[in-house]
């Protein structure tokens, strides 16, 4: 994945899916449930 494609989706211009958001997390090294508590739903 790009790194324009990164800025786009953290300035709201693109959604992101559950699949890249495995992606990312696993970058990261975090579990997805990390990610999503602190989310604001």
């Amino acid at each position: 994945m790009h790194r324009t494609y990164y800025s786009a989706i953290e300035r709201g211009e693109k959604n992101l899916q559950i699949d890249t958001l495995q992606r990312v997390c696993d970058g990261l090294g975090v579990q997805m449930w990390q990610i999503m508590k602190d989310a604001d739903l």
